[in-house]
Protein backbone atom coordinates (compact mmCIF):
# COMPACT_ATOMS: atom_id res chain seq x y z
CA UNK A 1 0.00 0.00 0.00
CA UNK A 2 1.58 3.07 -0.81
CA UNK A 3 0.89 6.39 1.28
CA UNK A 4 1.08 10.27 0.25
CA UNK A 5 3.72 12.49 1.55
CA UNK A 6 2.66 14.34 4.54
CA UNK A 7 3.74 17.41 2.06
CA UNK A 8 1.51 16.21 -0.09
CA UNK A 9 -1.00 15.79 2.22
CA UNK A 10 -0.74 19.13 3.86
CA UNK A 11 -1.11 20.84 0.17
CA UNK A 12 -4.38 19.18 -0.25
CA UNK A 13 -5.71 20.37 2.85
CA UNK A 14 -4.38 23.64 2.33
CA UNK A 15 -6.77 24.17 -1.08
CA UNK A 16 -9.97 26.00 -0.64
CA UNK A 17 -13.23 24.19 -0.76
CA UNK A 18 -15.43 25.23 -3.61
CA UNK A 19 -18.15 27.45 -1.93
CA UNK A 20 -21.43 26.60 -2.37
CA UNK A 21 -23.70 29.10 -4.69
CA UNK A 22 -26.12 31.09 -2.35
CA UNK A 23 -27.87 31.52 -5.96
CA UNK A 24 -29.48 29.13 -7.42
CA UNK A 25 -31.79 31.23 -8.79
CA UNK A 26 -30.74 34.45 -10.23
CA UNK A 27 -34.05 36.31 -10.24
CA UNK A 28 -34.90 35.34 -7.31
CA UNK A 29 -31.91 36.15 -5.65
CA UNK A 30 -31.84 39.75 -6.73
CA UNK A 31 -35.61 39.80 -5.52
CA UNK A 32 -33.97 38.96 -1.84
CA UNK A 33 -30.89 37.86 -1.75
CA UNK A 34 -30.35 41.02 0.52
CA UNK A 35 -32.06 38.93 3.36
CA UNK A 36 -28.90 36.41 3.31
CA UNK A 37 -26.44 37.01 6.14
CA UNK A 38 -23.65 36.46 3.67
CA UNK A 39 -24.67 38.85 1.54
CA UNK A 40 -25.76 41.66 4.17
CA UNK A 41 -22.07 41.05 5.65
CA UNK A 42 -20.88 41.82 2.10
CA UNK A 43 -22.58 45.15 1.87
CA UNK A 44 -21.50 46.32 5.04
CA UNK A 45 -18.16 45.37 3.71
CA UNK A 46 -18.76 47.04 0.71
CA UNK A 47 -19.87 50.33 2.31
CA UNK A 48 -16.85 50.14 4.79
CA UNK A 49 -14.53 49.95 1.68
CA UNK A 50 -15.95 52.62 -0.76
CA UNK A 51 -16.60 54.81 2.74
CA UNK A 52 -20.01 55.47 1.82
CA UNK A 53 -22.46 56.47 3.90
CA UNK A 54 -26.24 55.70 4.03
CA UNK A 55 -28.91 57.89 5.89
CA UNK A 56 -31.80 55.77 4.58
CA UNK A 57 -34.14 57.94 6.74
CA UNK A 58 -33.18 61.17 4.83
CA UNK A 59 -33.80 59.71 1.32
CA UNK A 60 -37.07 60.52 -0.42
CA UNK A 61 -38.73 57.72 -0.35
CA UNK A 62 -42.17 56.31 -1.80
CA UNK A 63 -45.07 55.38 1.32
CA UNK A 64 -44.58 51.64 0.30
CA UNK A 65 -41.01 51.89 1.09
CA UNK A 66 -41.30 53.67 4.85
CA UNK A 67 -40.74 50.95 7.04
CA UNK A 68 -37.99 48.77 4.51
CA UNK A 69 -35.21 47.40 6.41
CA UNK A 70 -31.86 48.65 6.57
CA UNK A 71 -31.00 45.99 3.75
CA UNK A 72 -33.67 45.28 1.37
CA UNK A 73 -33.47 49.66 1.02
CA UNK A 74 -29.36 49.35 0.40
CA UNK A 75 -30.69 46.57 -2.51
CA UNK A 76 -33.40 48.00 -3.77
CA UNK A 77 -32.44 51.77 -3.88
CA UNK A 78 -30.40 53.80 -6.32
CA UNK A 79 -27.91 54.35 -3.88
CA UNK A 80 -26.75 50.64 -4.02
CA UNK A 81 -27.48 49.42 -7.06
CA UNK A 82 -23.74 49.29 -8.46
CA UNK A 83 -23.27 47.87 -5.20
CA UNK A 84 -26.35 44.89 -5.88
CA UNK A 85 -24.81 45.15 -9.31
CA UNK A 86 -21.13 43.93 -8.26
CA UNK A 87 -22.48 41.67 -5.22
CA UNK A 88 -24.30 39.83 -7.88
CA UNK A 89 -21.82 38.87 -9.78
CA UNK A 90 -20.07 37.89 -6.67
CA UNK A 91 -22.46 35.42 -5.48
CA UNK A 92 -24.55 34.39 -8.98
CA UNK A 93 -20.79 34.73 -10.96
CA UNK A 94 -21.41 34.72 -15.11
CA UNK A 95 -25.15 33.82 -14.53
CA UNK A 96 -25.86 37.38 -13.42
CA UNK A 97 -25.86 41.00 -15.77
CA UNK A 98 -22.09 42.37 -15.66
CA UNK A 99 -21.34 45.45 -13.07
CA UNK A 100 -22.11 48.63 -15.08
Amino acid sequence: MRTLPAMAILMLLAQPVAAQPLCDDVEAFSADGWQLDPVQDAMDKYLRDHRMRANWRQQPAPPDQIGRDYYEWLWHSDFGAIMKAELMQRFCGSASEPVP
